[in-house]
């Protein structure tokens, strides 16, 4: 691996070695520590050159913050063993050898008994990138173990481009670069400026994009569609366009109404390169009547003409602003059409991505310079490969999101569960291996009741947590191994998933205390030495340095002489993007010649792997079109019943997911806070900064209010993240603001995806013995409530 010799020296006896960023935001940020003794004493960020496209990876807050975050007083300093109930956070020290013999034995034990389909190694994403997990290098040399597909962040709409388009979206979409040859933007639950904050990143981007319209003279215009007003519409002419959570699908069918019935549709377009728009663009056998056409003008099976009336009493936007929006689209030279992964992450969110695409088809705003799939932005493949882990030999998986279900019904969970190479689970989770995921209980969904099923050791009976922090999940771990931070070791890193440079910085250790931690991968070795599968699993590299030169050999960089020797000397290497810019331009060009990879290779509006399913089973809640449909706990839900709220988990400054989430100095520059428009707070009479209990029958959490404009009524937003705090053998009443306190873990019935913000809730205040209790936390500095 490269080394770069040497640090930069002060007169203080102090050294500046480079470092990165190592969260899950999509950003791989270059950090420049000033360290001395150990100790960190200040955070700087690249301050190269820049020039256009070789954008300065530049940190935002958080990352500046790392050595809070580094030197909390929730870091795991040494083994432990569970001594009380799970989830109780009762544990003794004990020895790396007493850990490594007991994990080594439980893992034999299992795979014995139960096979190797027993051990999960469950969705976690605080070592990103870079790596994939040594423990599941590990357990791929051992046999294997229970495999995982798809993620939280965008499952559904990884199937709402992989129905529409033959791939998940992940790598095709169009950069966000490519807007500034647009003269309107349209973002659907998408706010870079909040969740790209890098300076490679999404943010900076869209502002360079905006320059650039203004220096040449061109008219740009954001239009945000949302619940919460976006950060990303801050020009004068820009606007935003509030609607209810889950009821993108429905503005999109008003506005299709305005769009076909004035003529407006590229219906030029929608018939050579669609499946599914008309009668004439149908599959042969489908009827006319379930076209998407049909659909909005009322033709179809429902009757219902999908006008901009109707959409606006599903959404709350008002039918004229519907229309207007519809007819600005239309007259746009070009728009570019983008969504984030918030409106997608709710029960039917396959519904509302699928139709945010659809705008772009509707009016051929699709593989052209400044235009977009009306997916999410490109992101970029890393420059370094992962960690090889080697293959699984085990050939089942399950959803990501579905962890739980795997642990409480083991065997019951079949194909139509999601299942994945057998019709059901070969035998129940027995065993999970948790490194660096705080998604067992914080992260996941319904904590109370995934409570139940992690404290139950009757249903999986041995959990190991490795990590660095003592988080929430970490709690419900038998035995904890002290991890050391990507950001106090020497590690070769690359740009990340959303930045627009390919970027490799060589991080280096500098000198901090490791107290009695080790880094996972030297725990992985010795388990497998343990196991007898050393060999196997040191086969092609031994160490942690051999992997990154392996890695290295692997990369783009591999034969760049000149980036090569950058690397060698500063220790950091940057080049522009190169590669398409427009998201299936060629397929635009030459759709016969460069089709997609659907069953049709072309864009197929209607899924005929969905109708067949709806034949078989006509009361799944899927639709062959991009329909709109009513969610159990959506906009119609929240107007009768006893939850009268929708309440979204936003992104937000504070925390990346729940990385950062405990460190005070960011909690005072960035408060969580609960948004909450006025109209509802002067009814609850709830005031700024005041506490209030979220509520509904699957909890209650105690967070501080913000009175503000900037969302809609009817709806409230919590950013994601908070430490969950509560007291488990008691009242179970959150004092750290967890969102997922309330959440749901109903999976959607498609993609069995994430639907967190699908969320009704009900507000109200303290009790006189609660008032008490936060009183007593804010006197101790206590979480959340105390910020």
């Amino acid at each position: 691996m490269v080394r770069r010799e040497g640090w930069s020296s002060g007169r203080d006896g102090s050294r500046e070695v480079w470092q990165t960023c190592a969260v899950n935001c999509g950003s791989r940020c270059a950090l420049r520590l000033r360290a001395r003794e150990g100790e960190i004493l200040w955070t700087e960020t690249d301050c190269g050159d820049e020039e256009p496209g070789n954008l300065q990876m530049r940190a935002c807050l958080r990352g500046r913050a790392l050595r809070y975050w580094l030197g909390s007083p929730d870091r795991l300093n040494e083994p432990l063993r569970r001594v009380g109930p799970r989830g109780s956070g009762q544990f003794e020290p004990i020895s790396w050898d007493e850990a490594l013999d007991e994990i080594a034995e439980r893992i034999r034990d299992t795979v014995a008994q139960w096979g190797n389909e027993a051990v999960l190694l469950p969705y976690a994403t605080a070592i990103w990138s870079g790596s994939g997990s040594p423990f599941e290098r590990l357990m791929n040399c051992y046999g294997g173990h229970l495999g995982i597909y798809g993620d939280y962040s965008c499952m559904q709409l990884q199937t709402a481009c992989m129905s529409l388009y033959g791939d998940d979206g992940y790598y095709t979409g169009s950069l966000l670069s490519e807007a500034s040859h647009a003269d309107l933007v349209v973002f659907f639950g998408a706010n870079p400026a909040l969740t790209r904050m890098g300076g490679a990143s999404g943010a900076h981007r869209l502002a360079q994009a905006r320059e650039e319209a203004a220096r040449e003279g061109r008219p740009f215009r954001v239009i945000a569609i949302d619940p919460c007003q976006s950060d990303a519409a801050t020009g004068e002419s820009d606007a935003w366009i509030p609607v209810r959570p889950g009821t993108d699908a429905a503005f999109v069918a008003g506005v299709a109404w305005v769009l076909i019935t004035e003529g407006l549709a590229d219906e030029e377009f929608l018939h050579r390169y669609c499946i599914g728009y008309d009668g004439a663009t149908m599959p042969a056998g489908a009827p006319a009547s379930e076209s998407y056409r049909a659909y909005v003008l009322g033709e179809g099976p429902d009757g219902v003409a999908k006008t901009p009336q109707w959409a606006a009493r599903i959404t709350g936007c008002p039918s004229a602003r519907i229309a207007s929006f519809a007819s600005e689209l239309a007259g746009a030279r070009r728009a570019f059409i983008m969504q984030g992964w918030g409106p997608q992450r709710t029960a039917l969110g396959e519904q509302s991505a699928r139709a945010i695409c659809l705008l772009s088809l509707l009016t051929g705003n699709f593989g052209l310079p400044g235009t977009n799939s009306g997916a999410r932005e490109r992101l970029f493949r890393p420059v370094l490969p992962d960690d090889p882990v080697g293959e699984n030999p085990v050939d089942v998986a399950i959803p990501a999101f579905l962890w739980s279900r795997a642990v409480e019904r083991g065997r019951a969970l079949t194909a139509s569960d999601g299942v994945r190479g057998a019709a059901r689970l070969p035998s129940p989770v027995k065993l999970i291996i948790n490194h660096a995921g705080n998604a067992l209980t914080n992260q996941h969904a319904d904590v109370n009741r995934t409570h139940e099923i992690l404290a139950d050791e009757s249903l999986c009976e041995f959990i190991v947590g490795i990590d660095v922090m003592m988080t929430d999940s970490m709690r419900y771990a038998d035995i904890v191994l002290p991890d050391v931070a990507q950001a106090e070791r020497d590690v070769l890193v690359s740009s990340g998933n959303s930045d627009g440079v390919r970027g490799v910085i060589v991080a280096a250790s500098w000198g901090g205390n490791a107290f009695d931690r080790r880094c996972a991968w030297d725990v992985a070795r010795d388990l497998a030495r343990r196991l007898g599968v050393e060999e196997a699993f040191c086969e092609g590299a031994s160490t942690l340095g051999e992997m990154d030169g392996l890695r290295l050999r692997e990369s783009r960089f591999a034969h760049d002489d000149e980036a090569l020797r950058e690397l060698a000397e500063r220790g950091i290497v940057r080049r522009p993007y190169e590669g398409e810019t427009v998201a299936y331009a060629a397929f635009r060009r030459d759709p016969e010649g460069c089709p997609l990879p659907t069953p049709s290779g072309k864009i197929e509006i209607y899924d005929q792997k969905i109708a067949e399913l709806l034949a078989a089973d006509p009361g799944l809640p899927v639709s062959s079109i991009p329909a709109y449909i009513a969610a159990p706990e959506g906009a119609e839900a929240a107007l009768v019943g006893p939850y009268p709220f929708q309440m979204i988990s936003c992104h937000g400054r504070q925390s990346a997911h729940s990385s950062f989430a405990n460190v005070p100095e960011l909690a005072v520059v960035a408060p969580r806070r609960l948004s909450v428009n006025p109209v509802d707070a002067e009814r609850l009479q709830l005031v700024s900064g005041g506490l209030v209990v979220v509520e509904n029958d699957r909890g209650a959490l105690v967070c501080r209010v913000r009175v503000t404009p900037r969302i809609m009524p009817g709806v409230v937003a919590l950013p994601e993240g908070a430490w969950h705090d509560a007291d488990m053998w008691g009242d179970r009443l959150d004092w750290g603001g967890c969102a997922n306190t309330v959440s749901s873990d109903e999976p959607t019935a498609w993609s069995h995806g994430n639907p967190h913000n699908s969320c009704l809730v009900r507000l109200r205040p303290l009790t006189d013995a609660e008032r008490a209790e936060a009183a007593r936390r804010e006197a101790a500095g206590r979480g959340e409530v105390a910020r």
